[in-house]
């Protein structure tokens, strides 16, 4: 009973805990991935489209020892940074760890 009660207080937890929209990591070495939900890691895009709801944020995750431009935001060299995108809307710049572009662009909606 008090472990069934346990489990089911972590999975709200897990469920209600506050992460970014948008989790973006950087290895050494520059080519950045998207990590979403449950594990799953997909190469960066040329368009990340993020919810509106609440505050959309994009977490950087920079482990490369250089720093990196991701359109309008910079990530220092070892460090994790956190933006807010402020209103729907599209931001696009310059991007230095995308492997296909050299731009990329976030759609706010």
């Amino acid at each position: 009973m008090v472990l069934g009660s346990v489990a089911a207080a972590a999975v709200v937890t897990l469920a209600l805990w506050p992460r970014p929209a948008v989790d973006i990591r950087i290895p050494l070495g520059g080519f950045a991935a998207v990590h979403q939900r449950f594990g799953r890691v997909v190469a960066m895009p040329d368009t990340i489209v993020v919810a509106a709801g609440g505050r959309p944020r994009v977490r950087i995750t920079n482990a490369d020892t250089v720093s990196h431009q991701l359109g309008l935001f910079s990530a220092p060299p070892g460090e994790t940074v956190e933006y807010t995108l402020p209103t729907p809307g599209t931001y696009t710049g310059l991007c230095s760890v995308h492997p296909t572009s050299e731009t990329l662009t976030f759609v706010v909606r």
